[in-house]
């Protein structure tokens, strides 16, 4: 089963997302979504821009889709839909992979260290 977003500025179940939402994300996301970027350099996570992105994605996951389909011809000439998607998927991922085992405490208190 394939479910597509509307391309109306509604997504996600209904929900809506707005020109000043998306006026926002250009405002703070501008180097990295340019068109004219050819190092394709992406936001640190620390970056506004994440933590933008991250904050717009825990509203609903998929509204940085609501976001481009708000796009005029104008913002599409100017930047890049492609990078704009991918940073709802790359900003929202974990910094480094959670490691698959757990770290338990170490029993070595009464340990004694040589120098």
């Amino acid at each position: 089963m394939v479910l597509l977003e509307p391309v109306n500025g509604r997504c996600c179940f209904g929900k809506n997302c707005t020109k000043r939402q998306k006026n926002y994300i250009i405002d703070v996301c501008y180097p990295y979504i340019l068109k004219q970027n050819p190092s394709r350099i992406l936001p640190r996570k620390d970056d506004i821009c994440c933590k933008e992105v991250r904050i717009l994605q825990t509203n609903v996951k998929g509204m940085m889709q609501c976001i481009v389909d708000l796009f005029t011809p104008e913002d599409e000439a100017e930047f890049d839909v492609q990078v704009m998607l991918y940073l709802g998927r790359y900003c929202t991922q974990p910094p480094f992979p959670t490691p698959p085992y757990e770290v338990k405490e170490s029993s070595c208190s009464n340990a004694t260290f040589l120098d």
